[in-house]
């Protein structure tokens, strides 16, 4: 009887574990399989902000410029890399080949940190964190405008918005929880959660951007 609930809790274990997955488990190639918005509760200004988005003027992707990273990961098809260094984690979006580049230094406020994206500055100041073996990322510090066109067209940013970002490790399954503050065009903060999905010996290519390709059927037909 003993042995027989001995071996029941050892399995019982091992399966949380499995479940909870390893850090290592985040390095690899990983393409969407889901993604999901809940909470989404607008102030009057994001009302009237999403009311008034044309996204053939206020798309920043017609000028080959990412609006957000959620709007990078909101995109279908293009995969995205991880990979965990002793300081930083890079992360590597084939949407618009963007280089992310995330410090994990102790005690490092995200104000404090560099541009994570050396060429598109608008897209903030992050840094990096483990709580156990989630990847946690917070981003401050960007630029007031667009942050969706995909997933939930018109939202907007305020410059005064934070984000973060809870990588969740899984074996060959990942989830990222992406939580956005700010109190200019949100209620409530304002959660979308990704699930992605290993490619085995998958690879990240570069996608280049011109403004006449820059329309949502050419990113679905890729």
């Amino acid at each position: 009887m003993k042995a027989t609930l001995l071996a029941g809790m050892i399995a019982a274990t091992s399966i949380t574990a499995h479940a909870a997955g390893k850090r290592t488990d985040l390095d690899g190639v990983w393409i969407l399989v889901r993604a999901q918005v809940g909470n989404l509760q607008l102030t009057p200004e994001g009302e009237k902000k999403r009311a008034a988005y044309d996204f053939q003027k206020d798309d920043p992707d017609f000028q080959c410029k990412p609006a957000s990273i959620t709007r990078v990961m909101h995109t279908p098809s293009p995969p995205i890399e991880i990979r965990q260094r002793q300081d930083r984690v890079e992360i590597n979006y084939e949407f618009m080949d963007i280089h992310r580049r995330v410090p994990l230094k102790q005690g490092l406020a995200a104000k404090n940190a560099p541009f994570a994206v050396s060429n598109y500055h608008h897209l903030g100041k992050s840094a990096g964190q483990y709580d156990a073996e989630a990847l946690v990322i917070e981003t401050v510090g960007v630029q007031a405008g667009v942050l969706d066109t995909l997933g939930v067209p018109g939202l907007y940013q305020s410059e005064q918005m934070r984000t973060v970002e809870r990588i969740i490790p899984d074996g060959d399954r990942m989830q990222i929880v992406v939580t956005h503050y700010d109190p200019v065009y949100f209620v409530q903060p304002l959660t979308v959660t990704f699930s992605y999905i290993r490619l085995p010996g998958g690879k990240i290519e570069k996608w280049g951007c011109k403004p006449e390709e820059a329309t949502y059927e050419r990113f679905l037909r890729k």
